[in-house]
């Protein structure tokens, strides 16, 4: 009984692992060529206000929810200054495909910073309520240091 149990378990955890997998690789179909290039814009633009350090800038590219939990750009400079501080000033950054991600489009950018350091930063996406894009989250995976 207790093998059983096991067997289950590990079955359950391989469907789920493969599922997220199959999610990642499907292509963002739903999105327009326009939605993906706003997307790609709104990204772009908070990355060239926080080049420039204009926080409330690059605060209004967050979606409600992000302005929210944050409260004002200031705490929103000290949070992408101490965890996502590739995102400020990246040396080289490249765009890929959008995915969708548990139906939420989900952009990957690779980015270098100006150390070497370089990750794939995913930016997930939403919609205001008059429908135009803004970054809901952000997650970083580090990626090895690259000659350049």
């Amino acid at each position: 009984m207790m093998y059983i149990r096991k067997l289950f378990c590990q079955l359950s955890l391989v469907l789920i692992c493969l599922s997220l997998l199959t999610l990642y690789d499907s292509p963002a179909v739903s999105q327009s060529k326009q939605d993906i290039l706003n997307i790609k814009k709104i990204i772009r633009l908070q990355i060239e206000a926080m080049r420039r350090d204009d926080w409330d800038e690059a605060f209004k590219y967050a979606s409600r929810d992000i302005q929210l939990s944050f409260g004002n750009p200031k705490i929103f400079r000290k949070m992408v200054l101490a965890k996502y501080r590739i995102v400020y000033q990246p040396r080289l950054l490249s765009f890929k495909k959008i995915k969708l991600v548990n139906g939420i489009p989900a952009q990957g950018v690779y980015m270098v910073d100006d150390r070497g350091k370089s990750a794939m930063v995913v930016y997930f996406m939403r919609q205001d309520e008059n429908r135009n894009w803004r970054i809901n989250g952000v997650q970083l995976f580090p990626a090895k240091k690259l000659a350049i």
